[in-house]
């Protein structure tokens, strides 16, 4: 149970906070961001993602802090804000994956076939055709596939310009068809019928 002094301490370190008392903040965030981060950990399974998303809930708390009410802890509301963001980074990873999961079936002549909804080899099948994409090539589908980036953020990843960034891309696609949509050893590499010599 939430003792009504830790509410009320919590609700004028916030006030302050919105005020602009910079101790304030920092108190919160010290305070805070241990049992945050791992409460993020633990909903993620992912420490990169944790911190990520430790960092957007801190800049939307920041933003949001007026409607904190002191209903409970600060804690609990950083909890709250977190989890939504989790929310919503799952939905975005569960699109992510099933496009191109929606991808490498469109490519992939068993899917294709309509033989099988789904395909036991099918993941190994992907992972092969990417493992032979140049890095540069594989950066630049995942980042725009995955991850939904414009050109301009891939580039700067890359170290290059925007047109050789599209061009990566563009090579990419076109291999990984090709080499999806014959196979080439990729999804039956387990059949003698599949393996080429």
């Amino acid at each position: 149970m939430i003792d009504e002094q830790s509410r009320k301490d919590d609700l004028e370190l916030a006030r302050a906070a919105i005020d602009g008392d910079e101790k304030a903040w920092r108190r919160i965030y010290d305070d805070t961001h241990h049992q945050l981060y791992n409460f993020l950990c633990y909903q993620t399974g992912d420490c990169d993602a944790a911190r990520d998303l430790m960092q957007e809930t801190y800049v939307t708390a920041l933003r949001r802090l007026d409607t904190y009410r002191g209903q409970g802890t600060l804690l609990g509301w950083l909890r709250a804000v977190g989890l939504r963001k989790t929310l919503d980074w799952r939905r975005r990873i569960s699109l992510n994956i099933r496009k191109l999961a929606t991808y490498a079936r469109e490519y992939t002549p068993l899917a294709s076939s309509g033989a099988e909804e789904t395909f036991p080899g099918l993941g190994d099948g992907l992972q092969a055709a990417l493992d032979r994409l140049s890095p540069r090539q594989r950066a630049a589908l995942l980042l725009r596939e995955l991850e939904d980036q414009p050109f301009s953020e891939i580039a700067a990843t890359l170290g290059c310009g925007e047109p050789t960034a599209r061009v990566h891309y563009h090579r990419a696609c076109r291999n990984m068809r090709k080499w999806l949509e014959h196979g080439d050893d990729l999804v039956f590499s387990g059949n003698a019928e599949g393996a080429a010599s």
